[in-house]
C-alpha cells in the first residue's frame, strides 16, 4: 500500500513538474506577445497585427494535411517501443519522417505560390503588401521546419519526458524574443519580423527534438530502408478522421479572421485578432494540462483498466477547469483595466467585449478538453468528426447571415462560434465520450455542472472584488491579478474537488 502511495505521489510530482515547466514556457511566449502587440499596432497599425494572426491561421490550414500522418505517430511508436518490438517502432519512425519530408516540400511549394498571389486572394492594404508577403514566407518556412522534424518530438511522449520539451520551449521563446528585439532595434519596423522570430523558435524546437530523440530513443533511426508504405497507409487511414475533425475546427474558429477580412474590414480583422490573443492564451492552458496527463492516460488504461482511467480523467477535468475558470473570471474582472493599459490607442471597450464573448467557450471546454484523448485512446474519431464538421458549417452560415442581414458586425463572428462550441461541449462530447468508454450517459455531467457553477461563483466574486479594488497601473493590476488567482483557485478547489483530491493537492503543494 505504501508503495502505491509512493508511486502515486511520484506520479503527481512528475505531472506537476511537467505542468509547471510547460506553463513557464507559455508565460514566456505570451509575455513576448503582450509586449509585441501594442508595438506593432502603434508602429504599423492594427490592420498589420491582424495579418500576424492570419498568417498563423494559414499555416494551420496546411497542418490539416500533415495531421493525418502525424496524429497517431507517437501512439504507434510508443506501443511498439513498450512491447519491445524495435523493428516495428523503427518502421513507424522512419516512415513518418520520410512521409513528412515529401509532404513538407509539396506544401511549402504550394504555400509560396499562394504567397506570390496573396494580394489577389485576400484584402491587403497597398502599403503592407510586400511586408505581409514576407511575413507569410517566414511563417510557411517555419511550418516546413516543424513538419519535417515533428517525428523526433515523439521521444518526449514515448519516454514521458514532456518536462524536457517544456525547457526547450522556454529556450525557443527566448530565442524568438531576442530575434525580435534585434530586428526591431536594428532594422526598420516591419510586421514580417514576427515571422522571422517564429522561424527562429521553430529551428530551436526542431534541433532540441532531434537531440531528445538521440538521447532518449537512440535505437530508432530514419534510415530510408526502414520506410514502409504499409505503415504510412495505416497511420494515414487512422489519422484521416483527425484531419477531417480539423476541417470542422477550421470552420468553427479558423475562418473568423478571413470572414472579417472579406465581409467587414482589415480594421475589424485586427480588432478581433487582438481579442483572439487572449483566447489563444486560454487555449494554451489546455495544452499545459494535456501534456502532463496524456502519457499517464495511456499507461493507466493499458495497465490498470477503465475504472482507474475514469478517476484520472475526472481529476484532469478539475485541474483543467481550474485554469480555465480562473482565467475567464480574472479577465472579466480585470480585462477593461488590462486593455486600457496595454493598447490605450485602440477601441478598448469593443475589444474587451469581443474578448469576453470569444473566451466564453472555455466555460464548458476547460473541463472537457483533457477528455478529447478518449477518442485517440479508443480510436473513435468518426462521430466527433461529423459533429465538428456539421457544427462548423452551421458556424460559417451563421456568421454570414448575422453579418449580412442582422447587422451584428464583428460580434456575429464571435457569437456564432460560442453557440456552436457550447452545444458540442455540453451535449455531444459528454454523451459520446461516455458511450465510447461504455459508461452511463450522464457520467461526466456532475463534474461539468460543478465546473460551470464554480465559474459563475468565481466570476461574481472577482468582479465584486475589483469594484472595491480597481487597478490603475501595471503594478496594481499585477497584484490584483495575483490575489484574484489565489482566491479563484481556492474557491474552485473547494467547490469541485473531493476531500481526497483536496488532500492530494495540499500534499503536492507542501512538497
Amino acid at each position: 500500500m505504501s508503495e502505491d502511495k509512493g508511486a502515486s505521489r511520484n506520479r503527481l510530482m512528475h505531472m506537476a513538474r511537467t505542468m509547471l515547466v510547460t506553463g513557464m514556457a507559455y508565460v514566456v511566449n505570451y509575455g513576448i506577445t503582450l509586449v509585441l502587440t501594442p508595438f506593432i499596432t502603434q508602429t504599423v497599425g492594427t490592420e498589420a497585427y491582424g495579418f500576424v494572426t492570419l498568417a498563423k491561421q494559414f499555416t494551420q490550414y496546411a497542418v490539416i494535411v500533415t495531421t493525418a500522418l502525424n496524429i497517431y505517430a507517437a501512439r504507434y511508436i510508443a506501443l511498439s517501443y513498450h512491447k519491445g518490438d524495435m523493428d516495428q517502432a523503427n518502421r513507424y519512425f522512419a516512415s513518418v519522417f520520410w512521409g513528412d519530408v515529401y509532404l513538407g516540400f509539396a506544401l511549402l511549394a504550394l504555400a509560396l505560390l499562394i504567397t506570390f498571389f496573396l494580394e489577389r486572394l485576400i484584402s491587403v492594404p497597398a502599403a503592407l503588401v510586400s511586408d505581409v508577403k514576407l511575413l507569410f514566407v517566414f511563417s510557411f518556412i517555419a511550418f516546413w521546419v516543424t513538419t519535417v522534424f515533428s517525428v523526433f518530438g515523439c521521444a518526449g511522449y514515448v519516454r514521458n519526458r514532456m518536462d524536457w520539451k517544456g525547457y526547450f520551449k522556454v529556450l525557443s521563446y527566448i530565442t524568438n524574443a531576442l530575434v525580435l528585439a534585434a530586428a526591431y532595434l536594428l532594422l526598420p519596423a516591419k510586421v514580417a519580423w514576427v515571422g522571422l522570430g517564429t522561424l527562429s523558435a521553430a529551428l530551436i524546437i526542431a534541433l532540441s527534438d532531434l537531440w531528445m530523440s538521440r538521447k532518449l530513443l537512440p535505437m530508432l533511426h530514419i534510415s530510408r530502408e526502414n520506410y514502409s508504405f504499409a505503415a504510412v497507409k495505416l497511420l494515414v487511414m487512422e489519422g484521416f478522421w483527425a484531419s477531417f475533425n480539423m476541417v470542422g475546427n477550421l470552420l468553427n474558429s479558423g475562418l473568423d479572421l478571413l470572414v472579417c477580412n472579406q465581409m467587414l474590414s482589415s480594421l475589424a480583422m485586427g480588432q478581433l485578432a487582438i481579442a483572439k490573443t487572449v483566447d489563444t492564451i486560454v487555449q494554451s492552458l489546455y495544452t499545459v494540462v494535456d501534456q502532463a496527463f496524456i502519457p499517464h492516460f495511456l499507461k493507466t488504461y493499458a495497465e490498470r483498466g477503465r475504472d482507474e482511467l475514469l478517476k484520472e480523467l475526472k481529476f484532469s477535468m478539475k485541474v483543467s477547469g481550474l485554469l480555465a475558470n480562473v482565467t475567464f473570471a480574472g479577465f472579466v474582472a480585470l480585462g477593461r483595466a488590462f486593455y486600457r493599459l496595454w493598447i490605450p490607442g485602440e477601441d478598448t471597450e469593443l475589444i474587451y467585449r469581443l474578448t469576453v464573448v470569444t473566451i466564453m467557450t472555455c466555460i464548458p471546454n476547460g473541463a472537457m478538453h483533457p477528455l478529447y484523448y478518449i477518442y485517440t485512446l479508443k480510436l473513435k474519431q468518426k462521430f466527433p468528426c461529423y459533429v465538428t464538421l456539421l457544427g462548423g458549417l452551421f458556424n460559417v452560415v451563421g456568421m454570414y447571415v448575422l453579418i449580412k442581414y442582422a447587422r451584428m458586425g464583428v460580434y456575429a463572428v464571435a457569437w456564432t462560434t460560442v453557440a456552436v462550441m457550447s452545444f458540442i461541449n455540453f451535449v455531444s462530447n459528454p454523451l459520446y465520450m461516455a458511450h465510447v468508454l461504455e459508461l452511463p450517459a450522464g457520467t461526466f455531467y456532475p463534474d461539468i455542472i460543478r465546473n460551470v457553477f464554480s465559474c459563475a461563483v468565481i466570476t461574481a466574486c472577482l468582479a465584486g472584488l475589483t469594484r472595491f479594488w480597481p487597478p490603475h497601473g501595471w503594478l496594481s493590476l499585477i497584484l490584483c491579478a495575483g490575489v484574484c488567482g489565489v482566491i479563484g483557485a481556492v474557491l474552485h478547489v473547494g467547490l469541485v474537488c473531493s476531500r481526497e483530491q483536496r488532500r492530494a493537492l495540499a500534499q503536492l503543494i507542501k512538497r
